[in-house]
């Protein structure tokens, strides 16, 4: 759609050009030319451009797009077009399309962009409260004009049962006490005053008077080490503490991450509040479990207590397959083999060889290269026309595995790989 949205631009003075132009007086050159269009997409908008050199055009946003032309010439009167794509924004924005000589005179446009689509917004998009009720601020992002309205007569905004509004404001969101063991309900509807925007409920609960907690359970930790979250729903303060472990130990490979202590303090709240712990890798074959005691922490009455526990998983030992041979020599022989570490990385790998397989595991060690689940040891010195007897093996921090015992032959005369001069 072509939209007769125009603003001049109006460039003279540029050396080394003998092209002619009409000059005007130094008020019609002034920069800050201003361009508004609607939220909606549009193409074809046009700003005139007089020049007698040549000049580009540039724009400092996505949604503008120039698309005649990158750059002219001048000869008289031009026209820079561009689209518009539509605005998602709830608020107006702004960019601006710069038409620039090789001399540095410059001219900047202003568009301005009206607002998209009809928004009423709310943060927080619920609200909870203590038993004590009290005040709490409600943030609108609006392009519109809209009124809010409590469903219930406990609950008030701007001490009214309903207020009228416009654009951004802040709402002061009140609740009597609640006078009941339970939690009672209410809600507060946004409304768009030209319904163009479908209404927007804030739900606000207040808390009972009974300590009350819900605990979401944690998930299980691996061996590697990581965190463990679990949610607490609660109409008062409450505190978790971690009070034993299993096994019993050092207490320093756990920890709350909000504070790096073995204890936290919560809020109270509509939704569940995380609790999130860290734990340090296990480098046994033994499962951890720690035990959290949980409670409310109520001026009124008998805590909610509850008792949760963590467990993380138990290490496990280096899969390790058997080598096979890649090249065998007069004195040296080059094998591969395969290994795994389900949790723990693997901090050591490579071969024990003996000429007696009985005497496999006080064998020499030689230490392997390891690029991903593949390893390769050089096992160099050996004897000609000789029988060798590997096993391969591969460390982590739970202990060392080995793979079955393998057997291999070093050549008796030199072959390819051979140096004839050793």
């Amino acid at each position: 759609m072509m939209l007769p949205l125009m603003a001049a631009a109006i460039l003279t003075s540029c050396s080394g050009d003998n092209l002619e132009a009409e000059y005007v007086s130094s008020d019609r050159l002034a920069s800050g030319t201003r361009i508004d269009v609607s939220g909606e997409a549009s193409t074809g908008n046009v700003i005139p451009v007089e020049a007698n050199c040549a000049w580009t055009v540039t724009t400092d946003v996505s949604w503008i797009t120039i698309t005649q032309p990158s750059a002219g010439r001048g000869n008289g009167s031009q026209s820079v077009v561009f689209d518009v794509i539509a605005s998602t924004s709830p608020t107006s924005q702004t960019g601006t399309i710069t038409i620039k000589t090789g001399d540095g005179i410059e001219r900047i446009i202003t568009v301005n962009q009206r607002p998209g689509t009809i928004v009423v917004i709310p943060s927080p998009t619920s609200l909870f409260f203590t038993y004590e009720g009290g005040n709490q601020t409600l943030e609108i992002t609006s392009n519109s004009q809209w009124t809010a309205t409590s469903s219930i007569e406990w609950l008030t905004i701007n001490n009214a049962q309903s207020v009228s509004g416009e654009g951004n404001q802040q709402l002061t969101i009140h609740a009597n006490e609640n006078p009941n063991s339970d939690a009672i309900m209410g809600a507060i509807t946004l409304t768009d005053v030209d319904h163009k925007a479908a209404p927007v409920t804030i739900y606000v609960q207040v808390g009972g008077r009974t300590p009350m907690m819900q605990i979401t359970p944690p998930n299980e930790v691996s061996a590697a080490g990581g965190t463990a979250t679990f949610g607490v729903l609660s109409n008062f303060h409450w505190q978790a503490t971690v009070t034993g472990l299993s096994p019993e130990g050092d207490w320093a490979w756990v920890h709350f991450v909000s504070n790096n202590q073995l204890s936290m303090n919560g809020d109270p709240s509509g939704m569940p509040v995380d609790a999130t712990m860290e734990f340090d890798p296990n480098p046994t074959l033994q499962e951890r479990i720690v035990t959290i005691f949980v409670t409310t922490i109520s001026p009124l009455g008998k805590n909610d207590e509850k008792t949760i526990k963590i467990t993380q998983r138990a290490a496990t030992l280096p899969v390790v397959y058997q080598p096979r041979i890649t090249n065998v020599a007069m004195n040296e022989a080059t094998l591969t083999f395969s290994t795994t570490s389900t949790d723990l990385p693997i901090t050591k790998c490579g071969l024990l060889c003996a000429q007696d397989p009985n005497a496999i595991d006080q064998g020499t060690r030689i230490a392997g290269t390891l690029e991903g689940e593949e390893a390769t040891v050089t096992l160099p010195g050996l004897q000609s026309g000789t029988t060798y007897y590997v096993r391969a093996y591969a460390t982590n921090a739970a202990g060392t595995s080995y793979s079955e015992t393998m057997s291999f032959k070093t050549r008796q005369t030199p072959g390819r790989t051979d140096n004839p001069n050793p």
